[in-house]
């Protein structure tokens, strides 16, 4: 007899011996598929299901038997016997888990006609076996004949394959002339950069203030704005979803301080050095952006990414200082496992315009630009049909206006203690107006979908534009759990209630035309103004090998993690692409990055997936070394640990996985935690979706009892700081080493301050510059590249589901499909549910490890 069925038997306090049917259910939702994810598995065969799923002794498998569960969970635990804990414990494994009540849930969501006893999936549908080289508490995911894993080559890149789809020099410029002649105004600055993030064109107009363009290294900041917006749309957006910097600041909801916004890099007073992010002010943290009591979206931290330079800061996290070092590829790959056509990416970095002209080589990037400015740009093929053939992603174009210093803040129309909201902000005049010059500027061929409710007739506006007959401005609609997202313009309000286009339009129309100002930029050290765009690789980019320091992680482990995170992403509904041939609607299937690194950060393994978004190469790289970092406990800085109550001291005395207990200080060292863990911990608000207190305004040094409102690694709960509305306590700001100091708890603002740093990680003594000769050029940060702050991720262990070797990352089509994606990759290599984050609770608040959609297929 099954060892559960003997327990079970044995624990019943009636004695009685139940019925184990599955009784008739009156309705039945829509059939729902088992998700890849840790389940229990064992080697021998199992009796049917609802043994072990009718928990509550009522002759029947309901939700009743999942809220037991769960309220068991919430509840104190010491109220059950533990006879009637074993009844809990519907898997097996030994623990009383969110696994237990999911597996009933999933039981009760099959067919009926394949919830037999075997708990049969069918034959065309993701399947389950069970595996004795799987740990108990994993399912070993296979696909049926009809599922089989293809090859993962990748159909013929258009880019490759047809140069013309990619920008050339001279339509560079005459985008640069379009955006500049769009409106009457002479004070802005315009880039294009190709879907590498390469800068290919830059014109900074007559009326840009005498100012900036006196000083080299504060007019190559200014451009790093226009730069930021055009390196938005291109990276985020695909030839399947024109998403634009407003899209990026409306799925992100970032906490964005005025201390951040109002600085820049290399600035050489102190209380003005910091990022420079090109963002609107405020603390974000709801979905819809500024609605009460709603939760955190997709990308928080966006800003942070795509800063990497083939300079890399040392520990003084200061570029231009004499502990710099050179890397040779980006994320310092090892070039030996880099397959040619991917080659030209691996010596291409996101700089900023003073690296790459020359004007200002310890220049940083600004990162990812959030306020509405940035364009993708859409080129036509000449290829009829199918629709998804017919235009190709090509690069991006950015508007910024730099105002006297070149902070984000005047274009915002920024104003210190005035109430201003969100709204106000990422819609101020200005904002408007790079918004609609970017955007007129990519239409030569006007603006269209395959819905003709999306579609815009701009003639009027062409006709006084130089032509550009080649380039379209893609337009449609995409929803976010239930969501419409904003992608040119503003949500419809009371004061203009039309769609956001419209009012765009509206806008820009009302300002009239201009006519071509200022000059051309130099490029480089050669003097070019213009330059041609080129393509990115797909399929493999950093070959599946051995871990050099990990016996435990071998290429095949390495393969078989991208090649079933891969098969799970070609099945997997997308939440920001949509189906092009289909007249842009909904339904298409993802497009991912998936990255593997060992516990020293090196990358043993890189796929994109065709079309596949390229901010999602920066960050399925950056996440796969998060998780390997946190989870390590001989590596993670006793700083970097989470200290709720902010006292300095990491008191493991205080660990509890009690919801009922909210002395949790900190998480015990070596526990697993995800990019969907470190967000949850940096949010504004603890937890997600509440509100903070009145009086917390005073700042966290003021009221530190009320900033346990605020998340533990957030910035806000640093000096200097509003903690309702992110601007600035004092007229001064507070110097740069407050915020970029490796001594205080806010991870999210160390990274934001300091560039390619992986948290506060020293290194490990083994690392090199990859390509350096006989690998004697040891740099102990060369495996890093920042900190992500939203979800696609697990740190990978052995067989033992202990013993750390590695992280996974995952990037491309919305956050919870990367981690469906992640959670298929990871079986056979996830932690064991004892060290998971969500075994524990800080504050009396459960941290989350990973979430699913209900029904995430499209198959």
């Amino acid at each position: 007899m099954n060892s559960k069925r003997r327990k079970f038997l044995k624990t019943r306090p009636t004695g009685a011996r139940r019925r184990f049917t599955r009784s008739l259910r009156c309705e039945k939702l829509q059939p729902r598929e088992l998700l890849a994810g840790d389940f229990s598995a064992t080697s021998s065969p199992e009796p049917e299901p609802s043994v072990f799923m009718d928990v509550n002794g009522d002759n029947l498998v309901s939700a009743r038997d999942a809220l037991a569960v769960i309220n068991y969970l919430n509840d104190d635990q010491s109220e059950l016997t533990d006879a009637a804990i074993a009844d809990l414990d519907v898997n097996d494994d030994g623990n009383v888990t969110a696994v237990d009540a999911l597996q009933i849930i999933n039981y009760l969501n099959l067919p009926t006609d394949t919830a037999d006893a075997s708990a049969g999936m069918g034959e065309d549908v993701f399947m389950v076996t069970k595996s004795p080289t799987i740990l108990s508490g994993q399912f070993a995911a296979t696909f049926s004949d009809k599922e089989a894993m293809l090859p993962l080559d990748v159909p013929g890149n258009k880019e490759l394959s047809r140069p013309d789809n990619l920008l050339e020099a001279a339509e560079v410029r005459t985008l640069l002339e379009r955006a500049s002649a769009a409106t009457p105004s002479n004070d802005g600055i315009i880039a294009v950069v190709d879907r590498n993030g390469r800068i290919l064109g830059v014109r900074v107009e007559d009326g840009v203030s005498a100012t900036l363009k006196a000083d080299p290294k504060q007019l190559a900041f200014a451009i790093d704005g226009a730069v930021a917006k055009a390196r938005t749309a291109a990276f985020f957006s695909s030839n399947a979803a024109p998403l634009t910097s407003r899209t990026i600041r409306f799925i992100s909801q970032s906490t964005v301080t005025q201390r951040e916004v109002e600085s820049s890099p290399t600035n050489p007073v102190s209380e003005f050095r910091g990022p420079g992010f090109v963002a609107p002010i405020g603390v974000g943290g709801h979905f819809p952006p500024e609605i009460p009591f709603t939760p955190q979206v997709d990308l928080f931290a966006i800003e942070h990414q795509s800063r990497d330079s083939q300079t890399h800061p040392g520990l003084d996290g200061m570029k231009g200082s004499g502990d710099d070092f050179e890397l040779r590829t980006r994320f310092n790959v090892d070039p030996q496992h880099v397959p040619k056509a991917a080659e030209s990416f691996f010596k291409t970095w996101p700089e900023s315009y003073g690296e790459q002209s020359g004007s200002d080589p310890s220049a940083i990037p600004r990162g990812i630009a959030t306020l509405p400015g940035g364009v993708p740009l859409y080129k036509l093929t000449g290829v009829a049909s199918p629709a998804s053939d017919s235009v190709n992603l090509a690069g991006g174009i950015g508007v910024f206006y730099p105002g006297e210093d070149g902070f984000a803040t005047f274009e915002q129309g920024f104003e210190r203690g005035v109430g201003q909201t969100e709204r106000e902000r990422t819609n101020a005049d200005k904002v408007l107006e790079a918004e609609f010059a970017a955007l007129v500027a990519s239409a030569g061929a006007g603006i269209t979908s395959g819905m003709s409710g999306f579609s815009r007739n701009i003639d009027d506006i062409n006709a006084r534009l130089p032509p550009l007959p080649d380039f379209i401005a893609l337009s449609g609609r995409i929803d976010l759990v239930g969501i419409t997202l904003e992608i040119y313009g503003p949500t419809p309000s009371r004061a203009f209630p039309v769609p956001g286009i419209d009012r765009l339009l509206q806008f820009g129309r009302g300002l009239g035309g201009g006519v071509t100002s200022g000059m051309l930029m130099p490029l480089n050290m050669g003097g070019d103004t213009s330059l041609a765009g080129q393509a990115v690789a797909e399929g493999w980019l950093v070959a599946p090998h051995d871990s050099p320091t990990d016996p435990n992680l071998k290429a095949a482990d390495v393969q078989r993690i991208i090649d079933t995170g891969v098969a799970e992403a070609n099945r997997t509904r997308a939440a920001i692409r949509l189906d092009i041939n289909n007249g842009f609607r909904p339904g298409a299937k993802t497009s991912m990055v998936l990255s593997v690194a060992d516990t020293n950060g090196e990358v043993l393994g890189l796929f994109r997936m065709p079309d596949a978004t390229i901010f999602s190469i920066d960050v399925a790289v950056a996440k796969a070394r998060n998780t390997a970092y946190y989870a390590d406990a001989g590596d993670l800085q006793p700083v970097d640990r989470v200290d709720f109550n902010g006292d300095g001291v990491r008191d493991e005395s205080t660990v509890t996985g009690s919801v009922k207990n909210p002395n949790g200080d900190t998480l015990p060292l070596g526990t697993a935690l995800t990019n969907r863990s470190f967000r949850f911990l940096s949010e504004p608000r603890f937890p997600t979706g509440t509100e903070l207190e009145p009086g917390v305004e005073a700042g966290c040094a003021a009221r530190p009892d009320l900033c346990l409102e605020v998340g533990p690694l957030s910035m806000l709960r640093l000096d200097g700081i509003n903690p309702k509305t992110g601007e600035n306590l004092f007229d001064t700001p507070l110097p740069f080493e407050v915020y970029a100091s490796k001594d205080h708890a806010s991870v999210k603002a160390f990274d934001a301050f300091n560039v390619m740093r992986n948290f506060r990680d020293i290194g490990d003594d083994v690392v090199h510059v990859q390509g350096s000769i006989a690998k004697e050029e040891k740099e102990r940060l060369a495996n890093q590249n920042g900190v992500v702050f939203f979800p696609g991720s697990t740190p990978l262990y052995a067989a033992d589901g202990v013993t750390l070797i590695g992280g996974f990352g995952v990037s491309g089509d919305g956050v919870d499909q990367d981690d469906v994606v992640t959670a298929a990759g990871q079986v056979g290599f996830a932690p064991d549910q004892s060290i998971r984050a969500d075994s524990f609770t800080i504050g009396g608040i459960r941290i989350p490890f990973q979430h699913f959609n209900r029904n995430p297929f499209a198959d």
